[in-house]
């Protein structure tokens, strides 16, 4: 037996072994090359372990002492960054993300000390003179032949280039969406990836999954929101039309240029590159019953010039401390809503709105009465739909108040007896003191009808006075006999209602009753389309002492309108904008159901009602944007419903219902104002986190003379 064999070794198999390595180096070389035109080679896989590719596997690479103090701010210092790795079999890019990062004094590793000196724990330099090892967790790979990346699955090679990558190949790596709305700069926790070269955007698509926007007081949740706006408004040719829904008028501002540059800048060059305030805004500002009053001349009653003095208030009020400019009003005239304007300094088109129920069906006046029992709708239902049958049209809610109010403080029983024949308009003469006591209730709530008498006064261009709508609902309700406390459940509602100052406003002028219209929020947005302005509905103006009712009434009745006119134009096969409505403290509106039990049926009916306008909004092309401080207090539907979430500086006690990556929980309670968190179907990886820039726009508190940078 030859003596080569003997010892496993033979000469074909040397010289196969010496191509083999002959090849492998080529191979190294070749992905050192391309490592080379990628970016800047940082280290390699150590050779040193075992590289092992499996499910939630991390990879280990070192980076020599001269190149880890040379870049005291390269990506291998921070947990989170990205950097890429060139496997030499196939020449592929594999991305990771650094997950821990290593150092060790070897020299105290191996016992030796710097020499005896006077200082107590000198320090020995030369033990920092050490390799670092980093640890990073495998995301996406792609190959020269790939069109976009794949899972990181395939195994890779001990001693693999890794290369802090150029912003180019690391943009294409992540497949981050490359058009929809801005969100800011790619980021760490601990700061910019590529020094904010790297856009993050969420397309338009994943708008209509609805997102939930979450952070701390401070941390730069209506900061977002307002750059979020103005660059879709800058950056997109076509996009939604934005619905506001602003508590503190933050977004009035909108159209007003920030007096500060925006920070950093660098973002603001990559990200929002030539983003500019914007040219107007419609402000739909509900106007009260109180309002209305101060500011009628009751001399000369005209509403329209009443509407534009308020539209005047409101600028001053609201701009003044802005702007200086005189302003002058115009009514619009093309438009079938009541609409006044402005081009100076802004296009401003103010629209003034109440709710009005005459042509509202009971099941859609139902989201403006949650926690209304069944018994109660059933009996409202049997009111409101006999009274149409006969007339054609719902009565002013007044009118069912007033004949409430009888029964609840028992008048009508001392009047005459219950088993007595019902109530009829036949025998006015014999109940004219009940229905005098029944108006005396609703007459408040009529604009400049004091010591006037009403009796006569027909509604609008009806046939038919509150006269006559209170005697009808009282035979409806003798004859249907209600259980008392069904009539004091439907009362309670009914007052809430008409206390909010917003429903069916009612002005006395000339010889009838005169109902301000409600603008059709149809013709609103279509407006808004054609101007390409954004619409804030402004509930702190006109409502700033009305109290939370009248907010959330105007809230949900319109969503509630916009629902519903989406859908009736898709049947009808009617193309219509697009709509991204914004809620901002969106726990205000839809509640925790447990932080709330004494009225936890109201709190299901919206849950209902929400649940209802974002799967519809799904599908009709309605975005909903929720944004709040404090998602515990928030309804859990939304969080259900919500399939992106944008997570700002949050406390973790605040996040415990919310699914979020374990590696990144821990950084939320300490990121820096304006840095937050995005989770989202729309990104290969899961998540990314992001930075923006200060307020692009105005952002000034008017109350608090404050302005936020």
């Amino acid at each position: 037996m030859d003596k080569k064999e003997t010892i496993g070794l033979n000469e074909e198999f040397l010289n196969n072994a010496e191509d083999q390595a002959n090849k492998l180096e080529k191979l190294l070389l070749m992905s050192y090359e391309e490592a080379k035109k990628d970016g800047k080679i940082i280290g390699k896989i150590s050779r040193y372990g075992e590289v092992k590719v499996e499910e939630n596997s991390e990879i280990e690479f070192i980076i020599d002492p001269s190149t880890y103090y040379s870049e005291p701010d390269a990506p291998f210092h921070k947990v989170g960054d990205y950097l890429i790795i060139i496997d030499p079999k196939d020449l592929r890019k594999v991305l990771i993300r650094i997950k821990s990062i290593i150092r060790k004094d070897e020299l105290a590793a191996i016992g030796l000390e710097p020499p005896i000196s006077q200082i107590v724990n000198s320090i020995e330099p030369r033990g920092l003179i050490t390799n670092t090892l980093v640890k990073g967790e495998l995301v996406l790979e792609m190959s020269k032949d790939d069109k976009s990346p794949r899972p990181a699955t395939k195994s890779i090679e001990p001693q693999s280039p890794v290369v802090d990558p150029n912003p180019d190949i690391l943009i294409k790596l992540l497949d981050l969406p490359k058009e929809g709305i801005t969100f800011g700069a790619l980021s760490t926790p601990s700061g910019l990836v590529k020094n904010g070269q790297i856009p993050v955007r969420l397309p338009l698509s994943a708008l209509y999954h609805h997102i939930l926007i979450l952070g701390t007081t401070g941390s730069g949740k209506t900061t977002l929101l307002k750059n979020m706006i103005v660059s879709m408004y800058n950056q997109l040719e076509k996009h939604p039309i934005s619905i506001i829904i602003d508590l503190n008028q933050d977004f009035v501002q909108l159209p007003i240029p920030n007096n500060i540059s925006p920070a950093p800048q660098e973002v603001v060059k990559s990200c929002y590159k030539d983003v500019r305030q914007l040219k107007g805004i419609i402000s739909v500002v509900p106007i009260s019953y109180d309002l209305i009053e101060n500011k009628l001349d009751t001399n000369k009653i005209d509403i329209n010039r009443t509407l534009k003095e308020i539209a005047k208030k409101y600028f001053y009020e609201t701009f003044s401390p802005l702007i200086n400019d005189n302003i002058l009003f115009n009514q619009i005239e093309n438009y079938k809503i009541m609409a006044m304007e402005t081009k100076n300094p802004f296009r401003l088109i103010f629209i003034p709105y109440v709710i009005n129920t005459l042509e509202t069906s009971t099941d859609s006046l139902s989201p403006l009465l949650p926690g209304l029992t069944p018994l109660a709708k059933d009996l409202l239902k049997k009111m409101r739909e006999k009274f149409k049958k006969n007339h054609g049209v719902y009565s002013p809610i007044q009118a069912i108040y007033g004949a409430l109010s009888i029964f609840v403080d028992k008048s009508i029983y001392k009047s005459f007896n219950k088993n007595s024949s019902y109530y009829s308009k036949t025998n006015y003469d014999e109940k004219d003191e009940l229905l005098e006591q029944a108006l005396e209730y609703v007459k408040p709530y009529i604009i400049n009808s004091d010591n006037i008498d009403i009796e006569n006064l027909k509604i609008g261009n009806y046939n038919f006075t509150f006269l006559d709508a209170i005697g009808e609902y009282i035979d409806i309700l003798l004859k249907a006999r209600p259980h008392e406390e069904t009539i004091k459940a439907l009362y309670r509602r009914i007052s809430s209602l008409i206390e909010t100052q917003v429903i069916d406003i009612i002005i006395r002028q000339q010889n009838k009753l005169v109902l301000i219209n409600e603008p059709d929020w149809g013709t609103i947005v279509n407006i808004a389309n054609d101007e390409n302005i954004p619409i804030v509905l402004d509930l702190k103006w006109g409502l700033d002492f009305a109290g939370f009712d009248a907010l959330r009434a105007v809230t949900y009745r319109t969503l509630d309108k916009l629902i519903s006119w989406k859908h009736k134009s898709w049947a009808q096969r009617i193309e219509t904008p697009n709509i991204m409505t914004i809620i901002d403290e969106a726990h205000q509106f839809f509640q925790n159901e447990s932080k709330v039990k004494e009225d936890s049926d109201a709190i299901r009916q919206v849950s209902a009602m929400i649940s209802k306008i974002a799967r519809l909004g799904r599908a009709r092309g309605v975005g909903l944007i929720f944004s709040t401080h404090s998602p515990s207090d928030l309804n859990d539907i939304i969080l259900q419903l919500a399939n992106t979430k944008v997570i700002l500086r949050t406390e973790k006690s605040q996040l415990e219902k919310i699914s979020i990556p374990k590696e990144a929980m821990e950084y939320l309670p300490r990121l820096q104002d304006r840095m937050m968190l995005i989770e989202s179907f729309a990104f290969r990886m899961g998540y990314v986190f992001a930075q923006t820039t200060t307020p692009l726009t105005a952002h000034y508190d008017i109350s608090a003379n404050i302005t936020y940078y």
